[in-house]
């Protein structure tokens, strides 16, 4: 008995080590992300999603976060489709969430998107966050992959948040504010 025992913990040791080696190998693009947010302190923000505008420029954007140290950087817009500059930095928190990055996208010098990456393991706290701050969101929609999102529309642009968090513990969400231009 203490045979069929000892082998079962064997195999369950097996694949629980090759899970976890695989869940390690799709994610080794996402690890330098998790290693920073580990060692080192970042800023906590405020998002403030409702002040937030379409004509925002990169300096604009700088006031709108005080004491966040943006790295901008220009690229191709059809790299990421969200905008022609990026501005990231890692934090430690965004409204009182566990948070990783911020990410701010511009198109032709003006705000068009900005990401909150959210831990996996803080997505059902920034879910219950956004629901006690904006209420049960409309209708909702899909991302180019599918997922399935939860949509506030809010004066100024949507506010888009996963549905579901990922299975691969190693995956972040993302709470992402699309602008609205005003001028549509």
């Amino acid at each position: 008995m203490t045979e069929v025992i000892g082998r079962f913990f064997k195999y369950l040791l097996v694949f629980v080590l090759g899970a976890g080696g695989l869940v390690l190998a799709l994610s080794h693009d996402r690890l330098h992300v998790y290693q920073s947010a580990l060692r080192e302190t970042s800023p906590q923000i405020t998002m403030r999603y409702e002040q937030l505008s379409v004509d925002m420029d990169e300096p604009a954007v700088r006031r709108h976060f005080p004491g966040v140290n943006l790295d901008c950087f220009g690229q191709p817009k059809e790299a990421n489709g969200l905008g022609d500059r990026v501005c990231y930095a890692p934090i430690d928190a965004a409204d009182g969430n566990a948070a990783l990055t911020l990410a701010l996208f511009f198109n032709k010098g003006r705000l068009s998107v900005a990401v909150v990456h959210v831990p996996w393991w803080r997505h059902v706290g920034m879910r219950k966050r956004l629901l006690a701050r904006y209420g049960e969101p409309g209708s909702g929609g899909v991302t180019d992959k599918g997922t399935p999102v939860l949509r506030w529309k809010l004066p100024n642009g949507d506010l888009d948040f996963g549905r579901d968090r990922d299975l691969n513990p190693l995956n972040w969400s993302g709470v992402v504010w699309l602008g609205k231009d005003s001028s549509r």
